[in-house]
């Protein structure tokens, strides 16, 4: 513990007193983060030291999160100062990691949706104190026994009386709405927005983090042939940028081939170029992706196979062709009847016309 500030270390050896086995958390982002453990009931816990903003908006973070109550918003434990400009919060240790952990597991269809309904209630408690989130990235939201529960407020702000908007943050550009780059300005709808991305990832979309992948081709010489850092981030956030302002930051067919139509449509009107053409309420966002989940048979990838209720997979026969097949309790393996071999989307297809009807 010697590559922070001497005050963050400060603060460790206060909490010393009360708990034990710290353990650095990397991913922490706007501060430092620990997970350490009670030394009276063994609870552990998370712990942020943060600095804020100066003045009265310095303890901006902890005020919102105790403000929240919902089973889907982390719940602040304990708040404290270690001076005038560090302080921090506990809060419950998570479990299962975050929602980027739960993406590289490729979940089912309808876990990935559970998901994306049970952030849609976080998101509507803050929504409903005339606040927006403004940074829902699958970093900031954990997961704890299957629950997931949005945990950094950093870059939460209220919205003045009067107005449907505030200023946007410039936080987490790959996950910043179209409108926050043209007119600076942020409102509940992006908050929708953030939700359609962290679905589409859920569900299989591919959304890189390597800004690399977001250059041109003419952007690329221009990349290899700058060598200050600084300009390198520079040029690789404009083209974010540009990705996200052109509509081109997603790319649907990267999707799996049980992601029907009715879905992708969804996903589309949760992450539309235009305001106008956004779910603009995330209430009606949940109810959206609570009726495109009655539609979806639950698959998932399963090292690879197309699986459907550990009971039906689609298996690659080779020339790129798939053939559905039932996997019985005593390890048989049968064909499936009535579903002939094809694509793996024509077979996806025909088994799932068979489930929902």
């Amino acid at each position: 513990m010697c590559s922070y500030p001497d005050d963050v270390k400060e603060g460790l050896d206060v909490l010393g007193h009360h708990y034990t086995d710290f353990e650095e958390n990397i991913r922490g982002a706007n501060g430092y983060l620990f997970f350490a453990t009670n030394k009276v009931s063994y609870q552990k816990v998370a712990i942020k030291f943060y600095y804020g903003q100066p003045g009265e908006r310095q303890h901006d973070e902890p005020r919102q999160l105790a403000a929240i109550i919902s089973p889907n918003v982390l719940q602040i434990l304990d708040a404290k100062n270690i001076n005038d400009e560090l302080s921090y919060f506990v809060t419950p240790f998570c479990n299962e990691g975050d929602i980027d952990d739960l993406i590289r597991s490729q979940p089912s269809a309808h876990r990935a949706i559970n998901v994306a309904t049970a952030i849609c209630q976080g998101v509507s408690a803050i929504h409903a104190k005339q606040m927006v989130h403004r940074d829902l990235k699958p970093g900031n939201i954990v997961l704890d026994n299957g629950i997931p529960k949005i945990a950094d407020f950093g870059s939460v702000r209220a919205i003045e009386e009067g107005k449907s908007t505030t200023c946007a943050s410039r936080h987490s550009i790959l996950y910043r709405p179209p409108e926050s780059f043209t007119e600076n300005q942020y409102g509940k709808c992006g908050d929708v927005y953030q939700i359609g991305l962290l679905t589409y990832q859920m569900l299989g979309g591919k959304l890189s983090y390597d800004g690399e992948d977001y250059l041109t081709r003419k952007d690329r010489i221009k990349y290899k042939a700058l060598s200050d850092l600084v300009d390198r981030s520079i040029l690789l956030d404009d083209a974010i940028e540009s990705r996200i302002c052109d509509g081109t930051l997603v790319n649907f067919s990267s999707l799996p081939p049980w992601v029907s139509s009715s879905t992708k449509q969804c996903l589309k009107s949760l992450i539309a170029l235009n305001v106008g053409d956004r779910i603009s309420m995330v209430s009606e966002a949940a109810a959206r992706l609570s009726r495109v989940r009655s539609t979806l048979c639950d698959w998932r990838w399963n090292d690879g196979i197309a699986s459907l209720s550990q009971q039906i997979e689609v298996r690659p026969v080779g020339g790129e062709q798939y053939e559905a097949f039932h996997l019985g309790r005593t390890g048989s393996v049968r064909r499936m009847q009535g579903v002939s071999r094809g694509t793996l989307q024509q077979v996806v297809n025909q088994v799932s016309a068979k489930q929902i009807s």
